[in-house]
């Protein structure tokens, strides 16, 4: 998402006239877009922002600016730094920050580069991301991004529309749809839509090859969802629900809405209608409360579900969030612990799956030519099947960024996929 909203951004300062530039030092506005999901992602934002305040000393006329949800951070943490920022806005609306900058004449050094304003930000990427919903209306208690995005409002289908044919226009292959509970898309229009009739009116546009979405709410997925799933051809089968524990007194406990038996009947009537779908998790371990016993629980619902991916996180308090006022009783040690368990039961299902996968013939979309990890060796394409597994692959003459091909897969591991092109599907 924020790799969307500094896309957004730049375009906009693209438009009025502005030019992106190599590198720091050769610019004379510094934009810093915020991400505040994880305690660690303020700190080096607020890290970043301290550093350039000798930068500031030196060049007097540097503008730097913040976005993304640190820009919503309490006025306590913001403090600090107000002598260093020039402008705090939110990244739904530059005018803020365009303003600043109309201005200020000109460019403020003489040492800037020429740009070609042609060649706007993520042109010639194969994979985009759109934002169909901003905003979150649930409180899940760890959680401190509603706090900092604000409440669900979807865009309408035809600006959607819009976007997603400019960015395949700019040469994406693949659109994934973003938002905090992306299946929760169009509650809130006056003209009542789903995620599942979104998904539905862009395939008949026959826009992309390929439409992904993220990230989907257990409590919010229903069967019109996964019938979509199942049906519309430029869906691929991959999604990403997070379940966040195993145990359902811990779910209470963190305001998900619902407990392990109701993410079983969904992952039941997900893979009845997208039998070969893919399936990633989010884990939380560590979390407030969280006894030995009900972490094995999560152990155990890993090794039964059998997700193809899981990105685990250790419990860390988020001010603002109602988890930060209770005891964080876990100690780092048995955090870091109990991360590392969940790392190694999900390798092993991974390499599992993924083993399964030898021999078979899937299709790849590549992405990029990469140098080989071998000194001496040929270079390689690295792209993702429609179940979006990381797929390596030799590299061919008749190959380009954006063909979608037929991958014979020769090897597995539990990351990763190798293979040699079988025949071409679709070239960019």
């Amino acid at each position: 998402m924020n790799k969307d909203d500094s896309e957004r951004l730049a375009r906009d300062l693209m438009s009025e006239g502005h030019a992106p530039v190599s590198h720091p030092d050769r610019a004379s506005v510094i934009v810093l877009n915020g991400c505040a999901v994880r305690d660690n992602s303020d700190r080096k934002v607020w890290g970043r922002v301290g550093a350039l305040k000798a930068e500031k000393r030196k060049r007097p006329d540097l503008l730097v600016a913040l976005t993304g949800c640190t820009a919503n951070a309490p006025d306590a943490e913001k403090a600090p730094f107000r002598k260093t920022l020039d402008v705090v806005f939110n990244s739904r609306n530059s005018s803020p920050l365009i303003e600043l900058l109309d201005q200020r004449p000109g460019p403020m050094t003489d040492d800037w580069e020429a740009v070609n304003l042609d060649a706007l930000p993520g042109s010639g990427d194969v994979t985009r991301y759109v934002t169909v919903i901003f905003g979150c209306n649930r409180r899940c208690t760890f959680c401190i991004v509603p706090f900092r995005r604000g409440p669900e409002e979807s865009r309408s289908p035809d600006d959607i529309l819009r976007e997603v044919e400019r960015k395949v226009g700019e040469g994406a292959r693949e659109i994934t749809l973003l938002g905090q509970i992306v299946n929760k898309y169009g509650n809130d229009l006056e003209r009542e839509a789903s995620l599942a009739s979104l998904l539905r009116f862009l395939d008949g546009k026959r826009v992309a090859p390929r439409l992904r979405f993220l990230t989907a709410h257990p409590r919010y997925f229903d069967e019109d969802l996964a019938v979509a799933m199942g049906e519309i051809p430029s869906v691929c089968e991959e999604i990403n629900l997070p379940i966040q524990a195993g145990d359902d007194l811990v779910l209470k406990r963190m305001g998900r809405g619902y407990n392990v038996d109701f993410f079983r009947s969904r992952m039941d009537m997900l893979r009845a209608n997208v039998p070969n779908v893919a399936v990633s998790t989010d884990i939380i371990v560590g979390f407030p409360g969280e006894t030995r016993e009900q972490f094995e629980r999560t152990l155990d619902v890993l090794r039964e579900i059998r997700f193809d991916v899981v990105h685990v996180a250790a419990f860390s308090a988020r001010v603002g969030t109602v988890a930060a006022k209770w005891t964080d009783d876990v100690s780092p040690k048995e955090k870091l612990d109990r991360l590392h368990e969940v790392e190694a039961v999900q390798e092993e299902v991974a390499r599992s799956i993924n083993s399964r996968l030898v021999g078979s013939r899937q299709e790849v979309l590549f992405e990029e030519l990469r140098p080989s990890p071998v000194p001496g060796g040929r270079p390689r394409w690295t792209g993702r099947t429609r179940t979006n597994k990381l797929v390596f692959c030799e590299a061919a003459t008749d190959v380009e960024a954006g063909d979608i091909c037929d991958v014979e897969i020769t090897d597995a591991t539990a990351w990763s996929l190798r293979g040699k092109v079988a025949a071409p599907i679709y070239a960019a």
